[in-house]
């Protein structure tokens, strides 16, 4: 049995972690909170850009209206290349965060001469570990979910295509909304096809009719950048609050097992002060009668 004093080493450590662990599960549950806005102002505008682009897609194939809408971002080849951007965290201690997007995204890399691209340390290392190196590692922006760093990547995807170096660009992340909410997503972003809008809720039920003072072409040629830009976006604030999500549980779990170990290790403690003090008395009580009997 451990003495009172290695007892007491053991509960000033655990005492220290759950400190630790107490103020990240706070800063986490902050973070958390403070993107949710962007979250829920992001979905809001998605409903309604969404819908704009299936109103213009829906003009693309109408033939008796006599309007073409055509872009690049529109055109979907067969045996087409793929690129897949990988949504991780730059820390750990957030529980099984990483390692189940990480693990979706090994399977999505398995496909022919597919070219990823890694956000955050964690994708990094991962593949760098088994060998695969990503063809381009974005740092420093996981834990900046602003329009400017999301208008960087946008930046990027769009030059893939625009260079003609990949045919369909799709996104690893972890979902933060809707019936996938902390959950690993694939998601493509291009091109955009009518089929992806399927979902999309009738515009009537958003406020009426569209009416444009353009042409559907150019509206199209406008919402585009702005579409992609506000994807990405969505998926970074997304991202964000899933992994302090996840390590705000994680902590806070750490912290409960902290508090039942301290109990644990009290009563351990009481145990062994107990038992010195009683040897202690066995010890004094046996030196009394020695001395009593050679007397």
């Amino acid at each position: 049995m451990a003495t009172p004093v290695e007892i007491r080493h053991r509960i000033a450590a655990v005492q220290q972690t759950q400190k630790i662990t107490g103020a990240m599960e706070m800063v986490s549950s902050n973070r958390m909170r403070r993107v949710m806005s962007h979250i829920e102002y992001n979905h809001k505008y998605f409903v309604y850009i969404r819908t704009m682009m299936r109103e213009i897609l829906n003009l693309s194939q109408d033939e008796e209206s006599g309007t073409t809408v055509s872009h690049p971002y529109l055109i979907e080849k067969p045996n087409a290349r793929r690129t897949y951007i990988v949504f991780s965290g730059d820390k750990g201690l957030c529980g099984s965060y990483n390692s189940s997007v990480l693990e979706l995204a090994d399977e999505c890399v398995k496909y022919p001469d597919a070219s990823l691209i890694t956000v955050g340390n964690t994708a990094e290392e991962h593949f760098h570990r088994a060998g695969r190196i990503p063809d381009i590692a974005m740092l420093g922006i996981v834990q900046d979910p602003t329009l400017k760093t999301a208008r960087r990547l946008s930046r990027e995807i769009m030059g893939l295509l625009d260079e003609e170096l990949t045919d369909e660009v799709h996104v690893v992340y972890t979902s933060f909304y809707g019936a996938t909410k902390n959950k690993p997503v694939v998601s493509r972003i291009l091109p955009l096809v009518l089929n992806d809008y399927a979902d999309v809720t009738d515009f009537e039920r958003l406020g009426g009719e569209m009416m444009t003072l353009t042409t559907p072409q150019k509206m199209f040629d406008a919402l585009v950048p702005q579409y992609v830009l506000g994807l990405i976006f969505g998926v970074m604030v997304q991202a964000y609050a899933g992994e302090h999500f996840a390590r705000m549980n994680a902590m806070h779990s750490s912290t409960q097992n902290a508090q039942d170990m301290l109990k644990t290790l009290q009563t351990q403690y009481n145990l062994a002060r107990q038992s010195a003090i009683t040897n202690e008395i066995a010890e004094i009580t046996g030196a009394a009668e020695i001395l009593k009997g050679g007397q």
